[in-house]
Formats: C-alpha cells, structure tokens, sequence
C-alpha cells in the first residue's frame, strides 16, 4: 500500500513540474519557456527547433509574435512587450545546443 501512495505522490510531483512554464519539459513539449524575473521583466527561452520555425532570428517578426502570444496565454504583459536594448547588439542572448534564451520586459501604459 505504502508503494502505491509514493508512485502517486512521486507521478503528481512529476506532473507539476511539467505544466511550469519554467520547466525544461516545458520547453521541450511547447517549444518555449518563461521565467519571470521581476515585475514586467521576464526570460523567454525558446527550443532551438522551435526557433527555426519561426525563422532562426529573434529579431523576426515571427518570433515576437509568438513571444507576445505565450506572454498573453500566461497571463503576461497584456499591453506587449520588448526585448531588452542588450538584445539588438546580443550581448544579453544566451545560446545553447538545445536553446535560445532572450530578457524581455513588458509594454507600460
């Protein structure tokens, strides 16, 4: 009986750190990743397949539109948003085999 109760808890536990927007199965079944940094700055990671799709550039209007839409489907700025000015010359992108990750902070009002 005890096995079956920790298989339960142990598959819960798994299950909650998929559905986080942070997680790295996250990023692997939705293909991007949000981690919130402060108030209306955030990290968007995004699969380095995923990014390809929208046209290998994080400068492409693709990609900021798919940002603006994951922001929007977990309830983040609903006025837009911008990468942060490091962005533009890449200082602040980080690049690995697997992803992309850029700052970004929320359109205000």
């Amino acid at each position: 009986m005890w096995s079956k109760s920790f298989l339960v808890l142990a598959a819960v536990l798994l299950a909650s750190c998929a559905w986080s927007e942070r997680s790295n199965w996250h990023l692997m079944d939705e293909g991007y990743s949000i981690e919130a940094i402060n108030p209306g700055q955030f990290y968007f990671e995004v699969h380095v397949n995923q990014l390809k799709q929208l046209g290998g550039d994080v400068h492409s209007p693709q990609f900021r539109l798919f940002v603006a839409e994951r922001l929007k489907r977990n309830a983040m700025c609903p006025l837009g948003w911008a990468p942060l000015p490091c962005v533009a010359e890449g200082s602040c992108v980080q690049r690995t085999r697997r992803s992309v990750t850029i700052p970004g902070g929320c359109a205000q009002s």
